[in-house]
């Protein structure tokens, strides 16, 4: 559990770093990298025949995934994670591969770049080997959106992991694909498109 719940006590950290840092030029490092998203936020019905919807009244958000998948509402929880979803035979106490939904209130104001260099300065500071391995700018739900591709060792073990986030009236919308390295490809195709169709009420 303890490597399950380290990456995201570093995002909910970003809240209060956010409200204090800029970021001049937050694609930076974008250019010449490809997208490990379709930016363009569109995504066909036909794409989503095995998939099964997710909504949440509660936070305005709904997003599919795929059937063969669980999907649980989240405990409430000081990270803010409202929703998680796991590939067929995953540990549910204990997972290595999963999609998660957060949501984080900022302080008011706080943009998109101001975000994404508080989340990196974040994950930079907390980890020996982080590797940003493609990030750029993307639309979630028709909104200005980032995501980063990282890769990190945790206890030992590497990780990937892909981060895609929007913001909207002072609320961040965090979707994270986690998963051992070894096996990241075997879901990253599903977990992007949960990320392309998460939409927004």
């Amino acid at each position: 559990m303890h490597k399950s719940l380290l990456i995201f006590s570093l995002l909910i950290l970003t809240a209060a770093l956010a409200s204090g840092q800029t970021c001049s030029d937050p694609s930076q490092d974008s250019e010449g990298v490809d997208d490990p998203v379709d930016s363009s936020g569109a995504i066909g019905l036909s794409d989503l025949d095995e998939f099964l919807l997710f909504e949440s009244r509660e936070y305005g958000f709904a997003v599919p995934y795929p059937s063969a998948w669980t999907a649980e509402e989240a405990d409430p929880n000081d990270l803010g994670i409202v929703a998680g979803f796991l590939p067929p035979g995953e540990d549910l106490i204990e997972p290595d591969n999963y999609v998660t939904v957060q949501i984080e209130d900022l302080p008011g104001g706080t943009n998109l770049p101001e975000y994404t260099e508080a989340v990196l300065a974040n994950l930079r500071s907390s980890y020996d080997d982080f590797e940003v391995l493609a990030e750029g700018e993307m639309k979630i739900s028709g909104e200005p959106a980032y995501v980063i591709a990282y890769g990190t060792t945790v206890e030992g073990t590497a990780y990937q992991v892909l981060l895609a986030y929007t913001i909207k009236e002072d609320r961040a919308y965090v979707i994270t694909y986690y998963a051992l390295a070894e096996r990241y490809s075997e879901f990253e195709d599903d977990a992007k498109r949960m990320i392309n169709a998460f939409s927004l009420r």
